[in-house]
C-alpha cells in the first residue's frame, strides 16, 4: 500500500489537512541556503507574504515582485527591504533579527520560487 492510500483514511476523517507533496512522496529539494531560506522565510515572512510565498492580500506579492523585470529581482534591493522594512507599508525591518547568511538564503529560496525553480511545499532535508 502507497503512503498516499495509509493516509488516505486519516484525510477522509478529516485528521489531517490537505494532501502535501510529502504525503505523494515528493517532497521539493533544495540546496542547504535554499533550505535555510525556507525555514526563515517560513518562520519571519510566511505570516504576511504568504505560505510557500504564494501571496497573501496583506503583503506584497513577492512571487511577482522577485520575479523577472519585478521590482525585487535583484538581490542588493530585496536585501534592502529585507533589513530596513517598509513601516510606512507595516512591514518591519529585520537588519536585527536576521543575520546577512539568513537574509541571502531568504532571497535565494524566494528568488528560486519567483523563477519557478523550486516548487511549493514542504522541502526534503538535504543532505549534509
Amino acid at each position: 500500500m502507497t503512503r498516499l492510500g495509509r493516509l488516505m483514511p486519516l484525510i477522509a476523517l478529516g485528521l489531517m489537512g490537505p494532501v502535501h507533496a510529502w504525503a505523494q512522496g515528493a517532497a521539493p529539494r533544495m540546496n542547504a541556503q535554499e533550505y535555510e531560506g525556507w525555514r526563515q522565510y517560513s518562520v519571519q515572512c510566511a505570516r504576511c507574504h504568504g505560505q510557500d510565498v504564494l501571496g497573501n492580500p496583506v503583503a506584497a506579492d513577492l512571487l511577482k515582485s522577485a520575479g523577472p523585470g519585478g521590482p525585487m529581482a535583484e538581490q542588493q534591493a530585496f536585501v534592502a527591504v529585507v533589513k530596513a522594512g517598509r513601516p510606512d507599508r507595516g512591514m518591519p525591518g529585520l537588519a536585527k533579527v536576521l543575520t546577512d547568511e539568513q537574509v541571502d538564503a531568504i532571497y535565494a529560496y524566494v528568488k528560486g520560487r519567483a523563477d519557478g525553480k523550486l516548487p511549493a511545499g514542504r522541502p526534503e532535508r538535504p543532505r549534509s
